[in-house]
């Protein structure tokens, strides 16, 4: 491993929330954050404006006004620059933290939260990915949101765990200053619109072997809504699979391959079952194998996130997710999505 630079055991953080059109929830986070538990000298907020179309600069400027903390401060995004990735290096240009911490506009977060992050730093450690978990749920399909999200971000932690960076999460992400700029931020990447976040994580764990791990705290959970109308989650499944495809020859895309192909072959011996070539006793043994397995896995994954279990989101999404995966697998190959107004 390279050499690292010293952490202090109480490191400046410098927080970076890239925003677009968030008039709606901003307010909530930087009253969240206002609130934090740690020390108000210790840490930075850089909340950068991408030519939002909305109030979202306006609402910011004001509360600012009523928070004389010198902490908190709004930059806009040059003009001759979009996207978060724009946002979020502009953001740790004028950042001055040991630590980037990067969150979303829409998110809520724990009083402790800082003080989580910072505690899974030593030495060595060059990125830590931290939960998300959305919140709150009221109605049948954000519930079966937020078991589909949790089983994404359980798999992000277990593989992690096994010293496998595959995925996480940029509302909860933080990474050594140093390390950024070490690997040249999102440098390669910059012209696909989203993977701020698991790009990041790779070529900083390709870098510093064994120097990112996952954050275990639950004080480190950071809450997001969930897609509130069948066509916000369309866009946004097709911006997340479209995404794939960048990431060229590795584990990633052959996990990616595997998972595709697993529930194809699913839905093929289902199918089978239906027309006799397969015994459907097989089947229901497979298929109970299938179950198992997963529930064991997710419901410790929604324990750690104080995610309700509820038995029929559970078995509604085993019947339906296979289908899911094939439909957006494939469509992220011939559609593009629409976010916050831009066709990405």
């Amino acid at each position: 491993m390279r050499p690292t630079a010293s952490l202090h055991d109480t490191p400046f953080i410098s927080i970076v929330v890239a925003v677009r059109n968030e008039e709606t929830h901003i307010l909530n986070l930087l009253n969240d954050i206002a609130r934090q538990h740690y020390p108000p000298e210790k840490f930075e907020v850089w909340v950068v404006n991408d030519h939002s179309q909305d109030s979202t600069h306006e609402i910011v400027a004001e509360w600012l006004k009523e928070h004389s903390s010198g902490a908190f401060t709004i930059i806009n995004l040059p003009a001759t620059k979009t996207g978060k990735k724009a946002a979020i290096t502009e953001g740790v240009n004028h950042s001055h933290g040991e630590i980037i911490l990067t969150t979303d506009g829409d998110c809520r977060v724990n009083p402790a939260w800082l003080t989580a992050v910072a505690s899974q730093f030593n030495e060595s450690t060059q990125l830590v990915a931290g939960a998300v978990r959305l919140h709150p749920v009221t109605n049948f399909f954000e519930e079966l949101q937020a078991m589909e999200f949790a089983s994404l971000i359980g798999t992000g932690a277990a593989t992690l765990g096994w010293g496998i960076p595959t995925m996480c999460n940029g509302a909860n992400l933080a990474y050594r200053r140093s390390a950024f700029y070490e690997v040249n931020g999102y440098s390669g990447n910059e012209q696909i619109p989203s993977g701020d976040d698991e790009f990041l994580l790779r070529k900083i764990a390709r870098r510093f072997s064994g120097a990112v791990g996952f954050n275990g705290n639950t004080f480190a959970v950071v809450d997001t809504p969930p897609c509130a109308s069948g066509r916000e989650f369309f866009n946004q499944r097709i911006r997340w699979a479209g995404k794939w495809r960048a990431h060229g020859v590795g584990l990633s895309p052959a996990m990616a391959f595997f998972i595709f192909v697993f529930h194809v072959s699913v839905v093929f011996v289902v199918a089978m079952a239906f027309t006799g070539t397969v015994a459907y006793q097989d089947v229901i043994l497979l298929l109970a194998a299938k179950i198992f397995v997963e529930g064991v896995f997710l419901f410790r994954v929604l324990k750690f996130l104080q995610i309700p279990v509820n038995i029929v989101s559970f078995f509604t999404l085993q019947f339906v997710y296979p289908l899911y995966v094939i439909f957006f697998a494939l469509m992220a190959n011939f559609l593009r999505a629409d976010w916050k107004g831009r066709r990405i």
